[in-house]
């Protein structure tokens, strides 16, 4: 963590426990996990009851500019709501900037999903502060989400939906819509690895790829990316189709699931000789 980031942190609780609303916060993100570096930023999670909890959560630009030189960026996530509320902020200190998001979980609605999403993994061990033991008892409840895995055979089929769609937008040159349904083949090939490799109970699937995937596989999905030429991307496709059905039929067999051969045959020959061709 940067010293300067440590510092404003330090402001923000030492402002936090002067506010009676606050019952205390914990740590989330890496820091709960140890796992932080001069590069990671500070993600607490501070508890607030319902009656509090609006205008508490009005007041928290305030803080986070009181703590910081300068307030420049306050951003509320889209999903926020009367049980949970995530604000990220971008803080001038000094010459530097730093990211700082700041959450907010509604005490008395703990079943909310956002709101057990973000105890999961927290013990008393996380704890920031807790005024009157209420934050501490909180977390000992254990609430927590279920770590659900993608579908396998709707991440086949998602595929190869969107391969064959893929089709029509190639001969119409509409790069943006190539660009888009490019996007959804690479995230349907990532459920497809995360439905057998996903070990990890926390992060999004960025951080589920880079720790469970292995490196190879990883490898797999890099070939989505290259420029946004025709060709490159034509490339790339064909490239990625075959990659994907390598992998497809691995996990298949790992999990005993049967393997769409004829479907996956049938859009590939179908694709490749439909973009070869001039009509």
């Amino acid at each position: 963590m940067h010293k300067d980031l440590e510092a404003s942190f330090n402001k923000v609780v030492e402002i936090l426990k002067k506010d009676q609303r606050c019952k205390g916060g914990w740590h989330y993100g890496s820091i709960s996990r140890g796992a932080e570096d001069i590069y990671s930023d500070y993600d607490p999670v501070f508890l607030v009851a319902d009656k509090d909890f609006e205008s508490f959560a009005a007041d928290v630009p305030t803080v986070l500019a009181a703590a910081s030189d300068e307030l420049l960026i306050f951003w509320g996530e889209s999903f926020n709501n009367e049980y949970f509320k995530n604000y990220c902020s971008v803080l001038r200190i000094g010459s530097q900037l730093h990211q700082f998001d700041f959450f907010i979980i509604n005490a008395d609605y703990p079943e909310e999903w956002m709101c057990r999403q973000h105890c999961k993994g927290c013990t008393r061990d996380q704890l920031i502060f807790d005024r009157a033991g209420e934050t501490a008892a909180f977390l000992d409840q254990g609430y927590r989400t279920d770590n659900n895995l993608p579908d396998t055979v709707r991440a086949m089929d998602t595929y190869w939906l969107h391969t064959e769609m893929l089709i029509k937008y190639f001969k119409r040159k509409d790069l943006f819509k190539i660009i888009k349904n490019m996007d959804v083949l690479f995230h349907s090939h990532v459920d497809l690895l995360l439905s057998w490799y996903d070990t990890l109970d926390w992060g999004a699937w960025e951080s589920k790829v880079k720790l469970c995937v292995p490196e190879e596989k990883q490898e797999h999905l890099k070939a989505y990316y290259t420029t946004a030429e025709f060709h490159d991307l034509e490339a790339a496709v064909k490239k990625s189709i075959a990659l994907f059905q390598v992998d497809a039929a691995e996990i298949c067999k790992a999990k005993g699931i049967e393997y769409p051969d004829k479907i996956a045959a049938q859009i590939t020959a179908y694709f490749h000789n439909r973009i070869d061709s001039e009509a």
